[in-house]
């Protein structure tokens, strides 16, 4: 749902050069703004326009576990010589494909889990002041059972994904201490702390 923004004036003289394209596509673009004392004020910006993705966070309320993974990600190596991440399941959306089968497929092909009911929360945009992508969250009750595949991510996309199955209240310790810092993985570990869902799970040892 898109709010009804009637203070903001649509930019004007919007011109786009695509300076790469490969995979995605990385563009100048020049446009201009509508001031709030009515001038309009010419920008120019860089843009990485790339699809929209999905990431679930699997919970499993009898057990008190979630399911992530962790990868080598190459902008946190870049940033500060991080080695991996531990994340929620997350994938790029196709063309034409929803974002609830979307999820469905990553996953089978990154955790190996049948995933059954799950639930749409809400969407989000990445980074809009730099890229289009927006992220479409969910969460999803599992058990044991559900996992059905053997996961670990596609090897001819350079994946090597390492399952990981945790402990909720140790996983929220650790996003706590800052071992965790991926942000759509703290978004969903603290909506599903704050909705209730994993009050039953038991006192860990």
């Amino acid at each position: 749902m898109r709010q009804d923004d009637k203070k903001h004036a649509a930019p004007r003289d919007l011109d786009e050069e695509v300076l790469a394209r490969e995979k995605y596509s990385f563009s100048r673009l020049t446009y201009e703004l509508r001031r709030a004392d009515g001038r309009w004020e010419k920008h120019e910006r860089n843009l990485f326009r790339r699809p929209d993705a999905a990431v679930l966070l699997p919970y499993d309320s009898k057990r008190g576990k979630v399911l992530l993974t962790r990868q080598f990600r190459l902008g946190a190596y870049m940033n500060d010589s991080t080695l991996s991440l531990l994340e929620a399941c997350a994938g790029t959306i196709d063309a034409g494909e929803s974002p609830d089968a979307c999820m469905r497929r990553e996953a089978m092909e990154e955790i190996g889990l049948h995933v059954a009911d799950m639930r749409f929360l809400f969407e989000a945009f990445v980074s809009p002041a730099a890229t289009t992508e927006k992220l479409f969250f969910f969460v999803a009750p599992y058990g044991p059972e559900m996992r059905v595949g053997d996961g670990g991510g596609m090897e001819e996309e350079g994946e090597e994904i390492e399952i990981v199955e945790a402990s909720f209240d140790e996983t929220l310790r650790a996003a706590e201490t800052g071992a965790i810092r991926d942000g759509k993985t703290l978004t969903l570990l603290y909506w599903l702390k704050a909705s209730g869902l994993m009050d039953e799970r038991p006192q860990q040892e």
